[in-house]
């Protein structure tokens, strides 16, 4: 599955085609993270649950959303997207604005199998999107934070779009 491999600076490096996005997409292997792990997270990544990948358009668009709304009056002056993200749309519509770049693939801690992707999204250029999936469930997703998918992700964190909670009064 992961192609053209070889040994960049932090580790070894390939190439992924993940068919849900139709995009060839690098891979990073870090920590001493080898590359049968690897080939089991891509084989993961590209087996998703349905459920996990209608998970990840819902956390997306409530990301977008939110972040349409911080904007205020000033989202319709740089505003480049090719849809109209309503709460009404459906939310598998949202995959046109995202633009997955990387798999990322540190060192696993335990049995399961977790990793992370670096990917752009036309609603936030600056922080860009980061889904992060462990055992085939979504545990992150929002702005690109580095997070592992061993990494502690509470429910009532609103960074994390995968929640659905209230996220008035924050910016």
């Amino acid at each position: 599955m992961i192609t053209d491999v070889f040994e960049g600076e932090y580790g070894l490096e390939g190439s992924f085609d993940w068919e849900l996005f139709g995009e060839v997409i690098e891979v990073q292997l870090y920590d001493g993270a080898d590359i049968e792990y690897a080939e089991k997270c891509a084989e993961s990544l590209q087996n998703l649950p349905e459920e996990t990948v209608q998970a990840i358009w819902e956390a997306a668009k409530r990301y977008c959303l939110y972040f349409i709304d911080i904007c205020g009056d000033e989202w319709d002056d740089w505003n480049e997207m090719s849809i109209d993200v309503t709460e009404d749309m459906p939310a598998e519509e949202i995959k046109t604005e995202i633009y997955p770049s990387v798999l990322i693939v540190d060192k696993p801690e335990g049995d399961g199998i977790g990793f992370h992707l670096e990917c752009g999204c036309t609603w936030e250029v600056e922080h860009g999107l980061e889904i992060t999936i462990l055992d085939g469930k979504l545990v992150y997703l929002g702005p690109f934070e580095s997070c592992g998918a061993w990494d502690n992700f509470p429910p009532d964190k609103v960074w994390n779009f995968v929640n659905d909670v209230d996220r008035t009064g924050i910016v």
